[in-house]
């Protein structure tokens, strides 16, 4: 650091210069695709609290329900489900599990990708288990798992 005074300089803006709109025409846009909504949505945001323990969990659902394309003829669903706990100050009970699954259907042809990942840990490292389903027709065509244990460096 230096002790020696210093100073900053901004530009400004002359205060008798007239405000214009910025010379670009109306916004163009699309008409929206028309969709027909199959299963409803879901939205929800649980927190829950162990007064005894001193445990809290946040469950999510975020579902979008099947929503049929109507130009294209297919139905796409999404849903995901994430639960979140912990126990006071207990700093290796922190965890995270979240799934997802992500559909499309059209006519004789379906698939669907799920998705599940926890989140855990130790005093010394964070622990991810992950696993990626794909599936066509309701038949398992590929799997991919990961367990990984990342050091927790002072954390």
């Amino acid at each position: 650091m230096h002790e020696q005074p210093c100073r900053l300089v901004l530009p400004v803006r002359p205060a008798a210069e007239p405000d214009t709109s910025a010379p670009f025409e109306a916004p163009e846009g699309t008409t929206p695709i028309t969709t027909t909504q199959m299963t409803p949505p879901e939205q929800r945001w649980e927190v829950t609290r162990d007064l005894i323990d001193y445990g809290a969990a946040l469950n999510i659902v975020k579902d979008r329900g099947t929503v049929h394309f109507d130009a294209m003829d297919l139905d796409v669903g999404c849903r995901a489900h994430e639960q979140y706990t912990s126990v006071a100050d207990d700093f290796t009970s922190p965890a995270g599990e979240s799934t997802w699954t992500m559909s499309f259907r059209r006519k004789d042809w379906a698939v669907q990708v799920r998705t599940s990942t926890t989140l855990t840990c130790d005093t010394e490292e964070f622990h991810i288990n992950a696993t990626l389903d794909a599936y066509e027709r309701g038949r398992r065509v590929a799997s991919r798992t990961w367990n990984e244990s990342i050091p927790r460096d002072a954390l």
